[in-house]
């Protein structure tokens, strides 16, 4: 299991109890400069104003001119004569012009904001950093977060118990807000004031730790802190698009850490993705199915209880839409591998999350009448809205698999029951656009299993998905469902070719000899033609039109199309 998978779910059974640790690649990726570079900047001002120019290292012409090392403090201190005038003076480091917002620059990243969101969630309390921005904080507010912020000792001290505070911002090493507190000399980051170190020893006891962003080489106070904790009530995780330095990687041994090679943005936005699934999909148990259909059916018999039902489908395809694999990608999440895992993932979700919604059409569309088909018929193409917000084209068709699903589950339903006018709805209304080339057609006939699902046997699997749906829960036996799969799946397919769209692999059992691949429930058709001529049933409802002549034509094309695949097979 992929690591953010893991902690997802860790996260989603204990709210709260993860902290994160953000060092300064963090900021440097929104274009921030580091503490270094703006004491450098700070120390080569200074050196201007003593007639020095081209000084090199500035650093070391800081020691040599002073005799000790640079500190904010006293750069500062020689720079400005007020506060107001050290709060401007740093503002220019930390808060973009307007250049720098046009460009996007000084702002928060896709880490800060996924951050927030799992703040937002209730996955995560609190954020350390040693950066001097407020970046988090920014983030946090977009989301109406107002954190509680500890930027030097005398915040630590008067700080409130942790699990009372919605969200902690702690700047370990001071903010730019807070001139005093900054820190960033090798003498200043030895050791940390007792208050921040006690604060630091509650965080690294009672929460898990995901790193960050930071290279723990220049930080010995921060290191030791977390090194002297040694209770491991959760996994602790670092994530680094690099290896970790040696200095980093002992204090990952020694408190076992899980290492990601991954930047913060691609492993914040894949956790609070996991974390928001992983929550949606916390599956229902059997039993709170099968009451729901034992209430659906109580609906329909006598339609008594009819308002119920209706919420409850509209509260349950209302949910589906919102799922946030369909709504917020993202859309792109690495390479071949990574991607196709991510479907699989994706796929899981899905068919977990539609497992109640599919009964209760299915339910509904077996026992149910016109009135009761407008509650979910229209909806089959809101869930098969066309998704392009660009990205790997396979996580989007997977947006519109809900669709697919609906129309099978609803579809074989009425066949099943003879509700050939339900089941003509079913086949010809619903209707969505094509990606390609922007046309609208039957959602039947589009979104067949493998234009949604993109998988290898994606009908076979929409079969198998389905099964429990209608041997449990609408008492068919395996066989009733069989021949009531296969005969919807032919028909789905006759209107497929009908709107000349290409063939899709359909899971039909073949009969005939080697070589030629006569689907089984071609010669159920047959029989319906043999007894109803022109008025078969399904055509009387409105499929094709009504028309006998295109259903032949398309009978016809099937069966080569079935005869060239079976030909293909042969050769394999």
């Amino acid at each position: 299991m992929e690591p953010y998978v893991k902690l997802a779910f860790t996260m989603r059974d204990t709210p709260g109890a993860y902290a994160v640790l953000l060092g300064a690649g963090a900021s440097i990726a929104a274009g921030m400069p580091s503490a270094w570079d703006v004491q450098e900047d700070l120390i080569a001002r200074l050196a201007a104003t003593e007639g020095s120019t081209g000084i090199g290292d500035p650093h070391a012409w800081y020691q040599e001119r002073f005799s000790h090392s640079a500190t904010y403090d006293d750069l500062l201190a020689a720079l400005t004569s007020t506060p107001f005038e050290r709060q401007a003076l740093l503002r220019s480091y930390f808060e973009p012009d307007e250049q720098e917002r046009e460009d996007g620059l000084k702002q928060p990243t896709a880490a800060h904001r996924e951050i927030a969101r799992l703040v937002a969630a209730g996955h995560v309390r609190i954020v350390l950093t040693t950066n001097f921005d407020r970046l988090v904080e920014t983030a946090l507010r977009e989301v109406n977060i107002e954190p509680v912020v500890v930027a030097d000792a005398a915040d630590a001290a008067g700080l409130a118990p942790l699990h009372t505070i919605r969200c902690l911002v702690v700047h370990v090493h001071g903010d730019y807000l807070t001139p005093t507190s900054m820190l960033n000399t090798p003498e200043e980051l030895d050791r940390y004031a007792e208050d921040i170190d006690r604060l630091l020893d509650r965080v690294f006891t009672d929460y898990g730790l995901i790193i960050s962003g930071w290279s723990s080489t220049w930080d010995p106070a921060l290191r030791n802190a977390i090194a002297r904790s040694t209770t491991r009530y959760f996994a602790s995780y670092w994530t680094d698009p690099r290896p970790l330095s040696e200095t980093a990687q002992k204090l990952l041994t020694h408190r076992a850490f899980t290492y990601v090679q991954a930047d913060a943005d691609t492993f914040f936005t894949r956790t609070a993705d996991a974390a928001d699934a992983v929550t949606d999909t916390k599956r229902r148990h059997p039993a709170s199915i099968d009451i729901a259909v034992a209430a659906a059916k109580r609906a329909l018999d006598g339609f008594s209880q009819g308002i119920t039902l209706h919420d409850t489908l509209r509260r349950e395809i209302d949910r589906i839409a919102a799922l946030p694999l369909r709504t917020t990608g993202p859309w792109n999440v690495g390479n071949r591998a990574e991607t196709d895992a991510e479907h699989g993932r994706r796929l899981n979700t899905l068919e977990t999350e539609m497992e109640l919604l599919l009964t209760l059409v299915a339910v509904t569309a077996y026992w149910g009448n016109n009135t009761t088909d407008r509650w979910w018929l229209r909806d089959i193409e809101q869930l098969g809205a066309l998704h392009d917000p660009g990205g790997d084209l396979g996580l989007m068709k997977l947006v519109r698999a809900p669709a697919t699903m609906m129309i099978y589950a609803a579809g074989i339903a009425a066949l099943a029951n003879e509700r050939w006018d339900t089941l003509a709805h079913v086949l010809t209304e619903p209707r969505v656009e094509q990606r390609i080339n922007g046309k609208t057609y039957a959602a039947a006939a589009l979104l067949s299993p493998w234009e949604t699902l993109n998988v290898n046997g994606s009908s076979k699997r929409v079969h198998d998905q389905l099964r429990p749906v209608f041997t449990q829960h609408l008492a068919l036996s395996e066989t009733a469902y069989g021949e009531a799969w296969e005969r919807f799946e032919y028909l789905r397919v006759l209107v497929e070719d009908d709107a000349d769209l290409a063939f899709s692999l359909p899971h039909i059992s073949p009969t005939g000899y080697l070589g030629t691949f006569d689907p089984a429930p071609a010669a159920w058709l047959k029989k319906q033609i043999d007894q109803y001529g022109d008025n078969i049933p399904v055509l009387r409802e409105g499929l094709l039109d009504g028309s006998r002549q295109r259903l032949d034509q398309a009978v016809t094309r099937v069966e080569k199309s079935f005869n060239y695949m079976a030909q293909q097979m042969r050769y394999a």
